[in-house]
């Protein structure tokens, strides 16, 4: 078992760098978000990730089983929305901020939002992990025979974004 968790950090150091790096990107291109004609660029995000993204999705996530979800209570969403959103952070997001330089509206959260995701959608949910969970439930993590009850892994948001996408696209084919 031990064989894994290098193997499982070098993953989660390649994910965080490529997080950071796409963040990095984003950032630098909100800032030239606008073409020499003045139109924008960029007319949605679609991102996956965990509660360093999420939007609100979590609270649905939770619903579907008995566990708690504490970010639809004071003090999350205090400081910029005035009252909880689903965030798990008291203000915006790196991703709020991201869409805000490129003139974009807050992404809405997939499992969350009944509307059109023409301008994009989070797939992302707190406690997602780039692994599904029968990797941890094959070898008995957290211990004691426990199990996660969600999967809301990477495997499982791009198959929502799978999903969503013959509502978004022309084709059949994409």
């Amino acid at each position: 078992m031990g064989s894994y968790l290098p193997c499982a950090a070098t993953s989660l150091h390649l994910l965080l760098l490529l997080a950071s790096s796409e963040a990095a990107a984003a950032a630098a291109a909100a800032s030239a978000s606008l073409s020499a004609g003045g139109h924008r660029r960029y007319h949605s995000i679609f991102n996956f990730g965990d509660s360093f993204a999420d939007t609100g999705n979590k609270p649905v996530a939770y619903a579907w089983y008995p566990l708690p979800s504490n970010v639809m209570r004071p003090p999350y969403g205090e400081t910029f929305f005035g009252h909880p959103t689903g965030r798990s952070s008291d203000g915006r997001l790196i991703l709020d901020l991201i869409a805000a330089g490129l003139g974009l509206p807050f992404v809405p959260p997939y499992l969350a939002h009944g509307g059109s995701f023409g301008g994009g959608a989070n797939f992302a949910v707190a406690g997602a992990t780039a692994l599904d969970a029968g990797f941890f439930h094959d070898r008995d993590i957290p211990g004691a025979g426990s199990k996660f009850p969600l999967n809301t892994s990477l495997d499982v948001q791009l198959a929502w974004f799978e999903s969503l996408m013959p509502s978004l696209c022309g084709t059949a084919q994409g």
